[in-house]
């Protein structure tokens, strides 16, 4: 028994230090005091779209949000100014609502197949908790995946932290 107990007082001591480091590390962290931190998953608002709710995945890798659009249709109108219309198909209600939208830019994206695409690129205001924030939102058909928004560094930049380990921390599910 006398064996063991300069192991455990050895430990115990690393356990302290690293705590005490680890105190430390946040002390001095320079993080703005009014980021919010979301999880891996949030719910977010889609204001401009009936102010529906939808399941969103937060990519700190993704440059612009992109949105589940379907049947998106670019067009120039008479002034000479590029328009879209799209479907946004809303999965937990079935319910289907038409847009009709200035297009800010296109986006070339580059797919993991290595295929090029262009995307439109509209302004819309999303809201996530506390935080709206009215940006480019990239339309893009996502029906094979789960989450109808996915949440770029356009919307994180200097807004929110990610911890990758959580989810809902935003919406107290």
């Amino acid at each position: 028994m006398n064996r063991q107990a300069p192991f455990i007082t050895l430990l115990f001591f690393m356990f302290c230090l690293m705590e005490a480091l680890s105190l430390r590390a946040m002390a001095s962290c320079s993080c703005p005091e009014k980021m919010v931190v979301f999880g891996t998953y949030e719910i977010a608002t889609l204001v401009n779209i009936q102010k529906m709710k939808v399941a969103a995945l937060i990519d700190s890798g993704a440059t612009t949000t992109a949105l589940d659009a379907r049947n998106i249709k670019m067009y120039i109108n008479r002034k000479g100014r590029r328009w879209v219309y799209y479907d946004f198909y809303h999965k937990p209600t079935g319910e289907t609502v038409s847009m009709h939208q200035p297009v800010s830019r296109i986006a070339r994206v580059i797919t993991h197949s290595g295929k090029p695409s262009e995307r439109a690129v509209v302004k819309n205001t999303v809201s996530i908790g506390p935080t709206s924030r009215y940006l480019e939102v990239s339309l893009i058909n996502r029906s094979n995946f789960p989450q109808q928004l996915l949440i770029g560094a356009n919307y994180l930049k200097k807004t929110a932290l990610i911890d990758s380990g959580r989810s809902y921390l935003q919406s107290g599910e």
